[in-house]
């Protein structure tokens, strides 16, 4: 065991810079905690501290992919309807600036162990350059998307070009101009990658499993005028996020599918698709992703819209065909600008091939055919929502790690604790509303339960507050139940861990929507229900 001398010790750990990482840190500092943050990244920003591929923008519009403190809208003007990589980069310097974050935060520190020491009731967390960090409470705050999912495609290693993953791409701009482009995937990086790409290599091939049901964005530069005069409702609209199901604020329809006539159905659809973002999946019809028969309508109207975009019949084939492979919005989905025109141009090729091999210039599919390429963009995403939690060693009572508890089967509380991991909090993790919602709301949300928690446990004098294994058992079986009541289970996706090789599959999110999840989260804190507490000895 290491000196004390060389522990730095403080209240709370909190692992990651991202929204979450951000937002604890403030209300800790605010409410009395001494409170240190570990970033792997050179700056503040999670994901976006290091994406940095083509194209790399977020999905949720402005202004509430964002925080709701006035101290950081107020004195912040979004440029476009759906922010870049480097405005968000720019926006987390701001949020820096405004909170003073940095003078607490260490930067390019890695945590590589968390240890539970019982006899202490404290937290031992170790990072890859050799510091050590003791702390009564650890809150992890890796996100969903940290650990890169790498395909292990047969001679990768052999290929002479460039080839970057999208969540490694290089801080210097990668030079697409006049190449011949390989992009592996069809997710929204792929998308994005695509729509940038197209426009100026020579070549652009598109590897793809299935395709992308994507919707319009609707992107457009956003003027001075407008954000001023926006900025009057703007705590209103935080306020409406943190009241709906998926933290965005759009009206969900309770009505169903064939409630209407066609007629109607038709006006319905094409209003959201005109709203552009996520307004066509979520603000339309309350069972497309219960009813197969509703499913089919909502393919069949999204089919025709995106095949009017496509020229050439084998690639409308492709990338809409008449038989959906999977039901329409049981994955993420993806917002595009001009990707499926981009498909449609001479210098793209879409193939839905298997890859069999890397030769030194290109790549084999299985059916013999060789491409050769100067650039090859992986684009195959993360080991999502539970990847990042996985990569840090965590390892509670008696020293068992945390993925061999979850070996058979993701289990919480709530989303947020782990029975045999106690005073350690979760935020935007596994069986929670997480990546089903707009981050930032629901994140305020969670963070401040988890400040709740902490302000009880501290005036109840409580060492350690643990989640209750049949509590825990509950939670997941409860998650489970509510996916299984949708056409999600059925769907392949990152949603269920089955985007990465030898993962379990098994639905990895709550469904029952944000406002449903806070009232559960806040009646186990009423009387601690669901939680075994420890007085201080």
């Amino acid at each position: 065991m290491p000196s004390a001398a060389n522990i730095v010790e403080r209240d709370a750990v909190v692992i990651g810079g991202g929204f979450g990482g951000c937002y604890l840190l403030h209300l800790l500092r605010k409410n009395g905690y001494s409170a240190i943050l570990l970033e792997a990244a050179p700056r503040l920003g999670g994901v976006w501290a290091t994406s940095c591929y083509p194209g790399a923008r977020v999905d949720c519009e402005l202004p509430y992919y964002g925080f709701s403190d006035p101290a950081i809208w107020s004195t912040w003007n979004w440029t476009e309807r759906f922010p870049s990589y480097k405005e968000l980069r720019d926006y987390f310097t701001h949020v820096d600036k405004v909170w003073g974050l940095s003078k607490d935060v260490l930067f390019n520190t890695r945590v590589n162990q968390v240890e539970r020491e019982d006899t202490s009731n404290t937290w031992l967390i170790s990072t890859a350059d050799g510091q050590r960090f003791r702390s009564t409470w650890t809150l992890a705050a890796t996100g969903t998307s940290f650990k890169p999912n790498v395909p292990d495609i047969k001679g990768m290693d052999r290929f002479t070009g460039q080839m970057h993953h999208s969540a490694a791409w290089p801080e210097e701009p990668v030079d697409l101009s006049g190449k011949r482009v390989a992009i592996i995937g069809a997710g929204s990086t792929g998308i994005q990658v695509m729509q940038e790409s197209a426009k100026v290599a020579s070549r652009v091939v598109q590897y793809i499993r299935t395709p992308n049901f994507a919707v319009p964005m609707r992107q457009r530069k956003i003027t001075q005028d407008e954000i001023y005069h926006s900025k009057p409702h703007i705590p209103h609209v935080f306020n409406a996020c943190k009241q709906s199901p998926s933290g965005l604020p759009l009206s969900r329809s309770t009505r169903k599918t064939f409630d209407d006539s066609e007629e109607e159905r038709q006006r319905v659809w094409e209003e959201n698709w005109r709203r552009g973002g996520f307004n066509f999946g979520l603000g339309s019809y309350a069972d497309t992703i219960i009813s197969k028969e509703a499913n089919h309508a909502a393919y069949a109207f999204w089919r025709a819209k995106t095949k009017a975009r496509i020229t050439d019949p084998q690639k409308a084939d492709i990338l809409a065909p008449e038989t959906a492979p999977y039901f329409l919005g049981t994955k993420r989905p993806s917002l595009e600008q001009d990707y499926f025109e981009m498909c449609d141009r001479p210098n793209v090729e879409i193939v839905n091939n298997p890859i069999a091999e890397f030769t030194e210039t290109g790549i084999v599919t299985e059916d013999g055919k060789t491409k050769e390429f100067d650039i090859v963009a992986v684009c195959t995403g993360y080991d999502a929502v539970t990847g990042g939690l996985r990569t840090m060693g965590i390892k509670g009572r008696k020293g068992l790690d945390l993925g061999d508890k979850w070996k058979d089967g993701v289990s919480t509380f709530l989303g947020m604790t782990v029975a045999g991991y106690p005073n350690m909090f979760i935020v935007y993790g596994p069986q929670a509303p997480t990546s089903l919602t707009n981050g930032p709301p629901f994140i305020e949300l969670q963070c401040e339960w988890i400040l709740n928690v902490l302000n009880k446990q501290r005036d109840e004098k409580l060492a350690t507050v643990e989640a209750k294994k049949e509590k825990e058992e509950a939670w997941r079986e409860h998650t489970l139940d509510l996916a299984s009541k949708t056409l999600s289970i059925q769907t392949d996706s990152w949603w269920n861990g089955a985007n990465v090789k030898g993962k379990k599959r098994e639905f990895l999110l709550y469904m029952g929507g944000m406002p449903v999840f806070l009232d559960a989260a806040n009646k186990a804190l009423e009387d601690w229900s669901g939680f075994g507490v420890k007085p201080v000895s």
